[in-house]
């Protein structure tokens, strides 16, 4: 079992100093869409009574395209300003079952697509937080909660993961349910965490799928490090972050090889986009026949796509997606994990975009469980992560080894990156 160095604290005590996070950063950070807190204070109450829950402690954070039946839940869109569906999607009902209270929902972008809500990076306000799971990694990061969920159909988990400064999970495609989940893409939405541990993590994936604890990584782990095809249009910034994180671990012990790029990962990465869109456009289609004058120009335009592009070209990309995932023996040989860019380099400025995906979106075409490692920043001091990519189905594996890196990063001299 992966140990969490963090001192342990009852719910009560939990949500007061989540609360507190919230008086101090909130006001900038803009990270929730509704707050409960006296909701929550009941609830930890409650909690406390029963101390043999696993996730006694942790306070949640919910993104805001998850259905609860106590909170608001608008999908970050006016179109369902005031909507109070009738019951918790199942994976907020497993984890507040396990202990964990949730203290609000966290802001989205509009259906967890491209159009940012006003989160701000709480590192630096001026930049983006990343998206669509904005709201969920700043407030992990600000540490107005301790866990929140977040989505990903593109790159919705690992890119504000990293520009938050915080660890970003996306597990193995279809191990978490996505009952009571507004979807996009039902074949790429997966649901995921955000958390400022590994362990944390950890505890919440094995309440939410009932499998095993990861064990702690106790031998350095073999990693191989893949820099795909787009290593050019990475920044310097993220160049630097991955080559010193592959140089970190093999001072470590690790042992640290280059993984060359199958035939079947040529352009892989430019299929995740027509399987989105063309699903999108049928997901949302009684938003956009009913209320397209509502919706932004950006998602308008991209249901609009959509519903142009030919069933045979959609079924050829998901086809291409589909053959290179059998293809990960080949591909990982006797690497534990791969070792991959997750954003260009540091959080863009402004917040009218959430940052480009491109570095997660072939991974979640594939289904492979990836994970956000932070620890590493960029020239002018904003964080970055480095993604980690595991086997499908090695989730234990993969956050292992996350938190090893992890630890690694965090010894490694400032400013080293």
């Amino acid at each position: 079992m992966i140990v969490d160095d963090q001192p342990m604290l009852g719910s009560v005590e939990a949500v007061g100093r989540a609360l507190s996070a919230v008086e101090g950063r909130e006001a900038t950070v803009r990270a929730w869409a509704h707050l409960a807190p006296e909701l929550a204070q009941d609830r930890a109450r409650a909690v406390d009574r029963r101390p043999d829950r696993p996730l006694r402690g942790i306070v949640l954070g919910a993104k805001d395209v998850f259905d609860t039946g106590d909170m608001p839940t608008e999908y970050g869109s006016v179109i369902y300003r005031g909507h109070r569906p009738r019951a918790d999607a199942a994976v907020v009902a497993q984890l507040q079952l396990a202990g964990a209270v949730c203290l609000g929902k966290t802001v989205t972008a509009e259906f967890a697509v491209v159009t940012p809500g006003p989160t701000t990076n709480p590192h630096r306000a001026s930049h983006t937080p990343g998206g669509s799971s904005m709201g969920s990694a700043a407030a992990v990061a600000t540490g107005m909660a301790d866990l929140a969920l977040g989505t990903q159909t593109a790159g919705s988990i690992i890119r504000p993961a990293s520009f938050c400064g915080v660890y970003g999970y996306k597990p193995t495609f279809g191990s978490v349910s996505i009952a009571g989940l507004k979807l996009v893409a039902p074949s790429l939405d997966t649901v995921g965490f955000f958390g400022r541990s590994v362990a944390v993590i950890d505890r919440a994936r094995v309440v939410v799928t009932g499998r095993m604890p990861a064990e702690a990584q106790e031998a350095p782990p073999c990693i191989g490090v893949y820099r795909t095809e787009h290593w050019d249009l990475l920044e310097r910034d993220g160049r630097r972050a991955l080559d010193a994180a592959a140089l970190f671990a093999r001072g470590a012990g690790a042992a640290v090889s280059e993984v060359s790029a199958p035939d079947g990962h040529l352009r892989l990465g430019e299929q995740q986009p027509k399987v989105m869109a063309y699903e999108a456009s049928r997901a949302l289609a009684w938003e956009r026949v009913h209320h397209s004058a509502i919706l932004s120009p950006a998602l308008r335009d991209l249901l609009d796509w959509g519903s142009r592009i030919p069933a045979s070209a959609y079924d050829e990309a998901k086809e291409r997606g589909l053959v290179a995932a059998r293809g990960h023996s080949q591909l990982f040989g006797g690497a534990d994990v791969l070792l991959t860019p997750g954003v260009p380099g540091e959080a863009p400025e402004g917040l009218a975009s959430t940052g480009d995906p491109r570095f997660a979106r072939m991974w979640t075409l594939l289904g492979y469980p990836t994970l956000s490692v932070p620890g590493l920043t960029g020239a002018s001091g904003l964080p970055i992560g480095v993604q980690l990519v595991g086997r499908p189905g090695d989730d234990a594996r993969l956050l292992a080894v996350g938190a090893w890196l992890g630890r690694i990063l965090d010894e490694a001299p400032p400013g080293t990156s």
